[in-house]
């Protein structure tokens, strides 16, 4: 094969998957009722009225709260700037032990759940744009058996930046590397789904199902509160939510990303504050004010 056609079968090649079936079992991973079956082979599931208002009355007030005295101006992480960098409240963080989530957590993981991390992510006047296609895993650290339960605290649609989901992509497991992922590898009938989210729902993803979301266009700013849950046997564990730690090797959380004495990501640093200085230092300089 010449130079020129390689170029081409490798341009044009798609991953491969059973698309019908995914197709199929899209319609079947919303309801009100957890199906753990469904959500071993979509990667995905949105069980809708979840919680009762009266349960989620409180943690709407503790939204509202907290984003009027902490966020009026955020420290915004370039990186990602729909992660919120302040500490959330007890009140909020507390819904990470919420019986009806870890009921549904223990059908993936077993009786002993753990939590990998609690966050906040965000769609407002700090980070209106889109988050580019990818996968959560190759950011991690530990094992890959790990569910983000995405808790609303907003309405989460197309039109205010939600989520984006590819169903059956976790399947591929880790591929080699963390980023933008291509938007034509996959072939174009590939499903996906962008679920209409309200205060109430919970949306669970497996962390290695590849998702997006699409630039805010109206509404209110979209809130999710976004818990990874892990078996309380993986090293990387930070609490034991329900059962027991039941594994002999730990990564305690302060050691997350810092394991390593050399590695790529800290090369990109090093050589992103290289461009940086050499930027500056070619930067004309300001001429000197005339004297009058």
């Amino acid at each position: 094969m010449t130079t020129a056609s390689a170029e081409t079968a490798s341009s044009s090649a798609r991953l491969q998957g059973p698309i019908a079936k995914l197709a199929r079992l899209k319609t079947q991973c919303t309801g009100a009722v957890f199906d753990k079956h469904v959500f071993a082979e979509v990667g995905l599931f949105v069980v809708t009225g979840a919680f009762r208002p009266s349960t989620i009355e409180p943690w709407l007030r503790a939204w509202s709260a907290f984003a009027q005295s902490s966020l009026s101006a955020r420290r915004v992480n370039a990186f990602n700037p729909v992660a919120l960098n302040e500490e959330p409240p007890d009140e909020l963080k507390a819904i990470c032990r919420n019986k009806t989530l870890l009921d549904i957590a223990e059908q993936i993981f077993g009786p002993n759940i753990a939590l990998y991390n609690f966050r906040l992510v965000v769609k407002d006047q700090y980070s209106r744009g889109p988050v580019f296609r990818h996968q959560d895993i190759p950011y991690h650290t530990g094992h890959m058996n790990r569910a983000s339960f995405f808790v609303p605290l907003s309405k989460a649609n197309r039109q205010n930046g939600g989520m984006t989901y590819f169903p059956g992509t976790h399947k591929f497991g880790y591929l080699g590397d963390a980023g933008e992922l291509l938007d034509d590898i996959l072939p174009g009938e590939w499903p996906s789904l962008t679920p209409d989210l309200v205060p109430g729902d919970l949306a669970i993803m497996d962390s290695a199902l590849w998702h997006e979301s699409g630039s805010f266009i109206e509404g209110e700013d979209r809130v999710l509160v976004d818990i990874h849950l892990q078996p309380a046997s993986d090293p990387s564990s930070e609490e034991v939510l329900r059962g027991e730690f039941c594994g002999e090797y730990r990564i305690p959380p302060a050691l997350r990303g810092k394991v390593f004495k050399r590695s790529r990501v800290t090369r990109l640093v090093e050589l992103q504050a290289e461009v940086d200085r050499l930027k500056s230092e070619c930067r004309p300089k300001p001429a000197a004010a005339e004297r009058s």
